[in-house]
């Protein structure tokens, strides 16, 4: 557990200062530096709070070892921007040139928002692309010195020392049947050519901010995502808010069923680096936010999916029991990717199951148990975490 009101507070009124020209405020002595170290590399926004520290007169307070140890870790990040900035140029004049249709993803964009892009960390350039341009794209990556990893069921993923990594989506999302449908005619309803260009396509900023909300709501449903996400919807907002199209914003959400959860995500960035007030519902949404880190973790995932397997009436003791089923019993697409003979016959999925359950018998008893143990979630966190998805209504439409 991460989550401390007190210091996310302090944490939050750093960010205000780094980011949104907020009034300087006096550093609390009894600010607990360790933990606001913690979360700050736990959710990749390190060089925001080094900048938020710099900008901070009162700094004798502040352990020196920190701040060092801060400085250094942005002058690391200030490096893997420039080289970041060079490679998906890079990318996308060879995409061009070889006319492979492309859409620029996710931070590639939002880093030019910050007033540093160094301060909006990146892990990976993600890049969507048409299927069927595979074998074009290996070859350029190739020749650019990109090594093929792996594929998955939604990317390729392709690295080049020391850390560059390149997630070249097919799908623009994880399995969520509403949202597939949504972006189903992507090439020809979501996005347009960028001008000047004939294959690197791009979003307006509606549909920029749509897809935002959208891959957000996934991470939330899946165990959670960042500080670093609320405070993108927070500086976008600030930038584009005026100009966007509100009637189409609304009318598009209503399609993916995100109104209200695009409506609490707005008003947390303002609650926490503007001038809204908090509730105990925010507190709520904050604590579950901060505990799961930058990419979430496997207990929030359990509890957030114990509700959501509740049903509609987000039963929670049924949630419990269909969730450790579910482990034993996988659903079939997890089923698929493990025995391979069920794509041309799914309706071995029993015998699939019984082979499963003697494999984990023989070779993976531990395995199984830890992960059994892994989805006994506290009463009182499974409370939590049903206040948080009754109020986003992540579920009401599954």
């Amino acid at each position: 557990m991460m989550y401390d009101k007190a210091q996310c507070k302090i944490l939050f009124q750093i960010i205000r200062v780094s980011l949104f020209d907020s009034d300087e405020f006096e550093i609390n002595a009894e600010a607990d530096w360790k933990l606001i170290y913690r979360i700050s590399r736990e959710h990749k926004i390190h060089t925001i709070l080094c900048r938020g520290l710099e900008k901070i007169s009162s700094k004798d307070k502040i352990p020196e070892k920190m701040i060092g140890k801060l400085e250094e870790l942005w002058q690391i990040e200030r490096a893997k921007d420039a080289v970041q900035k060079y490679s998906i140029d890079e990318i996308l004049d060879a995409f061009e040139k070889d006319k492979i249709d492309c859409v620029p993803l996710k931070g590639i964009y939002m880093k030019e928002f910050y007033p540093d892009s160094s301060l909006r960390t990146m892990s990976d350039l993600d890049i969507f692309y048409r299927q069927g341009d595979e074998e074009k794209i290996e070859k350029v990556l190739v020749s650019k010195g990109y090594v093929f990893d792996h594929d998955g069921p939604h990317h390729d993923v392709y690295q080049r020392k020391p850390f560059m990594n390149v997630e070249m989506h097919h799908h623009l999302t994880d399995g969520d049947p509403v949202a597939e449908k949504y972006y189903k005619d992507v090439w020809t309803t979501k996005v347009h050519l960028k001008k000047g260009y004939t294959s690197i396509y791009e979003f307006s900023w509606e549909d920029y901010y749509i897809y935002m909300l959208v891959h957000l709501a996934k991470h939330i449903k899946l165990g959670g995502s960042g500080i670093r996400s609320i405070i993108d919807i927070k500086i976008f907002l600030d930038k584009k808010k005026e100009e966007l199209n509100w009637d189409y914003v609304k009318e598009e959400l209503k399609k993916l069923h995100l109104s209200q959860f695009e409506y609490w995500m707005r008003q947390l960035s303002e609650v926490w680096f503007g001038t809204e007030k908090t509730t105990p519902l925010y507190d709520e949404l904050t604590e579950f936010i901060v505990d799961s880190g930058t990419y979430g973790t496997i207990k929030n995932y359990h509890a957030s999916h114990v509700v959501e397997l509740g049903g509609k009436n987000q039963n929670l003791s049924v949630g419990k029991i269909r969730s450790k089923l579910e482990i034993i019993f996988l659903p079939y697409e997890g089923m698929q990717e493990q025995y391979l003979y069920l794509e041309k016959f799914p309706f071995l999925l029993p015998v699939a199951w019984i082979q499963r359950i003697f494999r984990t018998i023989v070779w993976r008893k531990d395995k199984i148990t830890s992960t059994l143990q892994s989805t006994n979630i506290e009463q009182d966190r499974l409370e939590n975490v049903k206040k948080v998805m009754d109020a986003l209504e992540l579920f009401e439409s599954d």
